[in-house]
């Protein structure tokens, strides 16, 4: 990475990678806090990090399993973030907020609804409301819409049910969903077996009952008919996914090799989209939008060109005094405002 990156790391949201200082389950340290100070009953299993009882080996591919219950409005929310896995979660009772790349809807008791890994997704309004939400994450192996999803061996599907639920997940991203009798009522006994804090003689159960809510799950949006978008789990939108949040990783060292890596796509495929969705090359591309960044910078005169040039990921600032002017007809000291605040 460049200079300036590391402050920011932990505030920009993922692009595709694995956790780290990119985010995830690190967001979930104000619900911790908020289970300790007595604000918010939490019972949850969990791995990596998640706030709950560690699952140690048990369940594999579960990152988290469980709930919160606030029975009054809370004084925190989850901060716009990534999961590492699917989310799929129902609402026991109450109310709650949530944005979904960038569209808000507030879901209601009996509702529930799936969070996908590449979905920026924030919980509250920007608070937490009174609720009791109960959820299981697993870890699919996926971070892209394109990649194949992978289920647990411990879910004993037959191959064709494991694609087909899949298929449903992934091509169809609607917000919210009105839960089925016995949806709900699995959810609720999940719920349960985790309240009971055992997890070597819950574990059984609780594979039998995930397994149980996503056959059940599955049966429900069988019966509704979703219209399946193919365009939803397919490369190119992967692309489109990474060149709108590229601006917010305009300091890292990015090359075609490592964007492409980025979407786990070859530098042919994934050229072909940007330039698809662009009309530019990769490259230039990313010139553009480090520029137009450096430019609004500038303008606001709060930083020196120095310190802007490597927030933006120029190797220095001689190059980007070069490209800069060549992009605007003026170098970035004749900027409009920067020169205000460089004579003040």
């Amino acid at each position: 990475m460049t200079k300036g990156s590391n402050e920011r790391a932990v505030n920009r949201p993922a692009v595709f990678r694995e956790p780290g200082a990119l985010l995830y389950a690190g967001n979930c340290q104000d619900l911790m806090k908020a289970s300790l100070a007595g604000q918010v009953s939490l019972n949850a299993w969990t791995r990596r990090g998640y706030p709950g009882i560690d699952l140690g080996n048990a369940l594999p591919q579960v990152c988290s399993v469980g709930g919160w219950d606030a029975t009054i409005p809370q004084d925190w929310g989850l901060r716009e973030h990534c999961n590492e896995g699917v989310k799929i979660a129902y609402l026991a009772r109450g109310s709650l907020a949530i944005t979904m790349d960038g569209r808000r809807t507030v879901i209601n008791e009996g509702q529930m609804f799936v969070v996908r890994p590449w979905q920026l997704h924030a919980l509250g309004d920007p608070n937490i409301g009174a609720s009791h939400i109960i959820w299981v994450l697993m870890d699919m192996g996926v971070r892209r819409p394109h990649e194949t999803w992978l289920w647990p061996d411990w879910i004993g599907w037959p191959e064709r049910d494991r694609k087909r639920l899949s298929e449903l997940l992934s091509k169809n991203e609607q917000l919210s969903y009105l839960a089925s009798r016995d949806v709900a009522r699995t959810f609720l006994e999940i719920h349960e077996v985790v309240a009971g804090r055992d997890i070597d003689g819950g574990e059984a159960r609780l594979r039998l009952l995930i397994s149980m809510m996503l056959l059940q799950f599955r049966q429900m949006l069988e019966s509704q008919s979703p219209v399946l978008d193919l365009a939803l789990a397919s490369s190119k939108r992967t692309v489109e996914i990474f060149l709108k949040r590229l601006k917010h990783a305009l300091d890292e060292d990015w090359t075609l090799e490592n964007m492409a890596a980025e979407c786990n796509l070859s530098r042919t495929q994934f050229t072909q989209h940007c330039q698809v969705l662009t009309n530019m090359t990769p490259v230039r591309y990313l010139q553009m939008l480090r520029l137009n960044a450096a430019r609004q910078l500038l303008e606001s005169g709060q930083q020196t060109v120095t310190n802007i040039a490597y927030d933006c990921g120029f190797s220095s600032s001689q190059y980007f005094a070069t490209c800069y002017k060549k992009r605007f007809g003026f170098s970035p000291i004749e900027t409009p405002r920067q020169q205000a605040h460089m004579n003040g």
